[in-house]
């Protein structure tokens, strides 16, 4: 059987673009789908969820002791020590609420580690414990200048209720004269 070659040019070229159409459909890839991520690590959260504050202070304390006492070593674990015994002293929610406390140890952290993410956090809560301080400060100040015009405003009244009784007074002795 004698094939022509235009016969073979054409089965080379059905065979070629047969191979080529094979060649670029996409296989079936397996999908992955998304992993959520992890919650971010926030070691006071646990504290925060079940109020156990004195457990929370004094395991961080002891981490302090641990790695060489307050910032004395490098390490993360007494980074994070000194964030968490900050914010327990930060946090108004907390027991253990002592501003001055909480500054003590949050800038000791940023003293010792200041480009620890725990230091940038801490000076994020210094900010917040100077306003929070100036805002109580203001409504100390308010508040004793309410106290204060409310005092006035009691002896204003009194004021008043006395001449209403001198009025009076004046009222009935002028009606008896008349008579």
């Amino acid at each position: 059987m004698k094939m022509e070659h235009g016969s073979i040019y054409r089965m080379l070229a059905a065979a070629l673009l047969l191979l080529i159409l094979c060649a670029c459909t996409p296989t079936p890839s397996k999908v992955i789908p998304p992993q959520p991520l992890p919650p971010p690590a926030f070691p006071p959260q646990k504290a925060m969820e079940t109020g156990d504050y004195a457990g929370f202070v004094a395991d961080n304390q002891k981490a302090l002791t641990e790695c060489g006492g307050e910032g004395k070593s490098e390490g993360s674990q007494c980074e994070v020590a000194l964030f968490n015994l900050g914010f327990a002293h930060a946090y108004p929610k907390s027991p253990y609420c002592n501003y001055a406390k909480a500054l003590h140890y949050f800038k000791e952290l940023i003293q010792k580690y200041p480009q620890s993410p725990w230091a940038f956090q801490a000076k994020a809560w210094i900010d917040l414990m100077k306003k929070a301080a100036v805002t109580e400060d203001k409504r100390r100040r308010l508040q004793g200048r309410l106290k204060s015009k409310d005092a006035a405003i009691t002896d204003l009244q009194k004021q008043i209720e006395r001449s209403r009784d001198i009025d009076m007074e004046i009222e009935q002795k002028e009606r008896e004269l008349l008579k």
